[in-house]
């Protein structure tokens, strides 16, 4: 019998900023770019990033080719998840449910946004595997 997956640390640490960051950054005066599907894939397969979630939770990502991450706090254990792109949107997979978010670039920044609360959170892309730290 497998033992079921905890919900991803991802998606968690991404409500949690929702709540306390409500709506996110302040708007640019130039519009990000939306990423669509193949873009995103492009982008994160065999990749990682580093930022932030509501101006705390500092973290890396590693997206790995075979849909699964490692996700990893500053000072904390990583912890494997699983990700997918469904559309044009990144989601994190987990038994009860996927989280998802839609993906735009802005300059050298990778921003990350709730769609249901429009919250949006920056990040920056390393190239190759950068977890563990």
């Amino acid at each position: 019998m497998s033992r079921p997956r905890r919900r991803s640390p991802w998606l968690a640490a991404a409500l949690l900023a929702s709540l306390i960051a409500g709506n996110g950054s302040p708007a640019r005066a130039e519009d990000p770019k939306p990423l669509t599907g193949p873009e995103i894939a492009t982008l994160l397969v065999g990749n990682s990033i580093e930022g932030s979630w509501g101006g705390s939770s500092h973290f890396r990502s590693f997206f790995a080719p075979d849909g699964t991450t490692l996700y990893q706090p500053e000072g904390q254990p990583p912890e494997q998840g699983h990700w997918k792109v469904v559309g044009d949107q990144y989601c994190s997979v987990a038994d009860d449910g996927d989280a998802c978010f839609n993906l735009y670039r802005d300059g050298d920044s990778l921003i990350w946004e709730d769609p249901n609360s429009h919250a949006r959170f920056p990040s920056n892309v390393i190239q190759g595997k950068a977890v563990p730290w």
